[in-house]
């Protein structure tokens, strides 16, 4: 199943589809059309290379036991237990942000409110969040993945590469 660390923090998400939307701006239609077929194009790709699809993780809560709550040193009461489970989608987790599902498109978290007020919750690995992925949207391709925070390059050239990158069992 993804790890959610490995997707972008649910705060930097509509930075990053504003940033996106602004280079859409600057590219031709040409080049959007063939960043669409790399996407669509991914899925058949990636199962001729044996790359087979994860389920999405969708998260629930769980109460936790009067005796196990507690406060974070910002003030939020910590209360519930983040549970990942598989969800309904299958896809591709490519890194940086890039997600593509068996249904031939980029998709994206969908993050909600782990609950109302300042309560947060503990996840696995022992961090609090107050937000959960509870389920996942397609968006369109990004134009350019942010490699590292000075470098980006087109989607299908990171496409390719992480097919390419891709190691058999």
């Amino acid at each position: 199943m993804i790890d959610p660390d490995t997707l972008p923090d649910p705060q930097a998400w509509p930075r990053w589809l504003a940033r996106d939307a602004e280079r859409r701006k600057l590219v031709d239609q040409a080049d959007l059309d063939r960043l669409a077929q790399a996407v669509r194009d991914f899925p058949a790709a990636a199962f001729a290379e044996g790359f087979l699809p994860e389920p999405l993780p969708v998260e629930r809560t769980e109460k936790l036991s009067r005796g196990d709550h507690r406060e974070t040193t910002e003030g939020a009461k910590v209360r519930h237990r983040v549970l990942a489970e598989p969800g309904e989608v299958r896809g591709w987790n490519l890194g940086n942000g890039v997600v593509i599902s068996m249904g031939q498109a980029t998709v994206r978290p969908v993050y909600s409110p782990v609950a109302r007020g300042e309560n947060a919750a503990l996840r696995a690995d022992g961090t609090v969040t107050r937000t959960m992925i509870t389920s996942w949207e397609p968006y369109p391709a990004p134009v350019e993945v942010e490699v590292d925070p000075s470098r980006t390059i087109p989607l299908d050239d990171y496409l390719r590469r992480a097919l390419t990158d891709f190691e058999r069992p």
